[in-house]
């Protein structure tokens, strides 16, 4: 079993610092957790992969961070901020890929990452901060409230074969 002292969370700011695994393990554990708690199919694990893949390969260290939870070399988890883009809204970016490995839950080491994404948006200046999860998530959804979260919207269709909606929070930042 994990404990929290042997845990490093690595910000990330340039692909040279990309640690190897980062997505399938954000993917595998994407899977695994929603799955059992939702019921999604496989084509949830496709979707992570495919929109972390393409995070990374337009991956601008100007507007975008990367917060991994390591164990030496090894990633259990991360939280990525995706910076405002001129196609997208202006001055609003978009909270990803936000999980950790089931041996890191409840140690308070999401809440710090979750700051520190909240901070590096404040210091970026980002106006709003938006982000897409799931009904039931209790924890997730309590850390995201404790920010200043609010639910903006749910769409109405089943979420990867499952029985859920997709739900979109937003926070304005001052």
């Amino acid at each position: 079993m994990e404990t929290v002292s042997e845990i490093t969370v690595r910000a990330i700011h340039s692909m040279d610092q990309y640690p190897p695994g980062l997505i399938g393990t954000v993917s595998s554990l994407f899977g695994r957790t929603v799955a059992s708690s939702h019921g999604v199919d496989w084509t949830l694990d496709a979707m992570i992969a495919e929109q972390q893949c393409e995070f990374f390969r337009s991956f601008d260290g100007r507007l975008d961070r990367v917060w991994a939870a390591m164990r030496g070399k090894v990633p259990l988890g991360g939280l990525t901020i995706e910076g405002p883009r001129m196609e997208k809204t202006p001055r609003s970016a978009r909270l990803r890929f936000f999980i950790l490995d089931e041996s890191l839950r409840g140690c308070g080491l999401g809440r710090r990452m979750l700051a520190a994404a909240m901070q590096f948006c404040r210091e970026k200046q980002y106006q709003r901060i938006y982000l897409t999860t799931l009904p039931r998530l209790d924890a997730a959804l309590h850390l995201y409230r404790e920010q200043g979260f609010a639910l903006l919207a749910e769409t109405g269709e089943s979420f990867h074969g499952s029985r859920y909606a997709e739900q979109t929070f937003e926070c304005w930042l001052k």
